[in-house]
């Protein structure tokens, strides 16, 4: 009897652990990440799919960075942009992280989704980086 609900209790903890993880699986990014290595590069996606684009930066300095107006953004739409710095030291100052963008491929088709690594407020000053990828959308 003792040993039966043992067994009982022991199933039912792995049966409730596998549905976390399923559900959490599902949470996660399930497409492309590029990072700055791939950058002049191109890449094919299919309508509907999804692409993560992952580059170091720092905001502390003022620097971002920013969707140019190059990008179609009727072909590729920017879903999500998101900052996490590197450090888990909250109070390191000045630390950089990474900036990462999820673009969603809309309809058929050729763009280039461009960013450029600068301060949003500066008018006229050439960026500090740019990345590009060229996109086609099938």
């Amino acid at each position: 009897m003792i040993r039966d609900n043992l067994i009982k209790k022991i199933i039912f903890t792995f049966i409730l652990l596998l549905i976390t993880t399923l559900i959490l699986s599902g949470c996660m990014f399930s497409g492309k990440t590029l990072t700055e290595s791939n950058n002049g590069q191109s890449l094919s996606l299919k309508v509907n799919e999804m692409v993560q684009i992952r580059l170091e930066s720092n905001i502390t300095t003022g620097f971002k960075w920013n969707l140019s107006n190059e990008t179609d953004t009727g072909i590729v739409s920017l879903i999500s942009s998101d900052y996490k710095q590197t450090s888990t030291d909250k109070e390191l100052v000045g630390a950089g992280g990474y900036e990462t963008f999820t673009f969603k491929a809309n309809s058929k088709g050729n763009t280039t989704i461009a960013l450029t690594y600068n301060k949003p407020w500066e008018e006229g000053v050439a960026p500090l980086k740019t990345f590009k990828i060229n996109i086609v959308v099938e």
